[in-house]
């Protein structure tokens, strides 16, 4: 009967049955050796392992939506009953507030939001406007443009995210003013993430 070896990369582990060996934690990368090999392999490379990883469903993909799930404490409800059931422990999603990741190209915003940060950017730059005419000692303000359009861009790719498109859409001519106007995607959620008003 054959007899199988495998290492975690710190310690050699067997031997196993290949019964035995099916109940340990082998992935496509273990190292393993068994009589007849000259060195360690990989499972992957050693074909009679194959079956170990046809039942192997994929890794778990990470939640496309921007969800923020707190834990709550606990329900202390012991006085009432000597049940453990009755002691519970829930999650509440936690509602984004406005301009909360509002340098970021990710997520959902509303129309009203996208309008404020729309009337924020003019401000600011009618401010650094008349303080760059000023004078020549004021042009390093200049630099105030760089993370002022990062925060006109990240809000209106988050816009055109709310609407259903990508993000690149906003250069298009004049499209700012769908983004004021045209309501969000139906739905509580899009490719983008959650809506912004749950």
């Amino acid at each position: 009967m054959k007899h199988y070896f495998y290492s975690d990369g710190e310690k050699q582990n067997g031997p196993f049955t290949f019964e035995q060996l099916k109940n340990e934690n082998i992935e496509k990368e273990t190292l393993i050796w068994f009589e007849g090999l000259d060195d360690w392999k990989h499972a992957k490379e050693i074909r009679e392992l194959d079956e170990f990883f046809e039942l192997n469903p994929p890794p778990i993909p990470k939640n496309e939506f921007n969800t923020e799930q707190v834990l709550t404490e606990p329900i202390d409800t012991s006085e009432k009953s000597n049940n453990a059931s009755d002691e519970s422990e829930s999650f509440v999603r936690q509602k984004q507030g406005m301009f909360s990741k509002a340098f970021s190209f990710e997520g959902r915003i509303r129309r009203t939001e996208y309008g404020i940060s729309l009337i924020i950017y003019f401000v600011i730059a009618l401010i650094v406007n008349v303080i760059l005419e000023s004078g020549e000692e004021a042009a390093i303000l200049g630099l105030a443009y760089i993370p002022m359009l990062w925060f006109l861009w990240a809000q209106g790719a988050k816009r055109c995210h709310d609407i259903g498109n990508n993000g690149w859409w906003q250069i298009i001519p004049f499209y700012v003013f769908w983004l004021i106007f045209a309501k969000g995607e139906f739905g509580i959620a899009n490719y983008y993430g959650r809506k912004p008003k749950n």
